[in-house]
């Protein structure tokens, strides 16, 4: 089946987020409120206009979410800002399968997901790679060996991560996966009897604290990969790297997520309708 998903295609559909959706991701991500859209929406505003429902998706790819796909890196880049209160139009299929192991996983399917957000033109490109378990399947190839190197630069604000903001972040998501809201189902999946922050709240941190760290730059795109799972509990810390490397750092200094932004100087005054995930306009007052 693994080889038969490329060039499938989403249904597709709308996406419109609300200004109140706005505020209360802000909360979500323990950002502080702003008007214009958190640049984490590059990954929430696709996936809700894709046609499916999480659960539909992965039940499309042969992976039920009882069986553990996880996310295994993003990346995104703006065309033109996201407006709230408007409808955008989402298409999209998957581009590429390929079939890798791992010690964690076994064996496993790593499928890329390209999804466009378009107003009166393209808004957004975003690139999910999402990892499949397939038990029992043929054996594998390892996956590429990554360094996780530590991140050198400006450290933010330690986050101490709440079960009660997952609850939240699922609702905007619309994601249901019950390791992010039920203690036993993530103790079921090895993860122990703690719930697991969602991939993108991780990446939300990291990305707040280059919003509030260059705030004379723009956000044109960015790209990021998952290392290890949050836990409800667990104190974790953001960096930035003067060449706009990132990373969120747990309490080992080992990072959970890292990646690069590239940045280019704002232009223009301030958008009246605080419509753009530029991280110039993404900061606080």
């Amino acid at each position: 089946m693994s080889g038969d998903l490329v060039g499938w295609r989403v249904p597709g559909g709308t996406s419109r987020v609300e200004p109140y959706e706005n505020l209360l991701l802000h909360d979500a991500v323990r950002a502080p409120r702003a008007a214009a859209p958190h640049p984490i929406w590059a990954f929430l505003a696709p996936q809700r206009g894709m046609g499916l429902s999480l659960a539909a998706l992965f039940e499309a790819f042969g992976t039920p979410l009882d069986a553990g796909p996880v996310l295994g890196s993003f990346g995104a880049r703006s065309h033109a800002p996201l407006r709230l209160g408007v409808d955008h139009t989402v298409t999209g299929g998957v581009t590429s399968v390929v079939r890798r192991a791992s010690r964690v996983l076994g064996p496993f399917d790593e499928v890329t997901l390209v999804l466009e957000l378009r107003g009166a033109g393209p808004v957004v490109t975003a690139t999910y790679a999402f990892l499949l378990p397939r038990p029992g399947d043929r054996p594998a190839g390892p996956a590429p060996t990554r360094r996780r190197e530590g991140i050198g630069g400006a450290a933010g604000e330690p986050v101490t991560v709440r079960a009660e903001e997952m609850k939240l972040l699922a609702l905007l998501l619309r994601d249901p996966n019950p390791i992010h809201l039920d203690a036993d189902a993530a103790a079921a999946l090895g993860f122990g009897r703690a719930c697991v922050n969602q991939g993108p709240a991780n990446l939300a941190y990291a990305l707040t604290h280059l919003v509030r760290s260059r705030p004379a730059e723009r956000l044109v795109a960015f790209e990021a990969r998952f290392h290890a799972t949050v836990l409800a509990g667990d104190v974790v810390r953001p960096v930035l790297a003067p060449d706009g490397g990132f990373a969120l750092l747990g309490a080992d200094d080992r990072p959970a997520v890292s990646g690069h932004a590239e940045l280019a100087a704002a232009s223009g005054g301030p958008d009246p309708e605080g419509a753009t995930w530029d991280v110039s306009r993404a900061r606080s007052p």
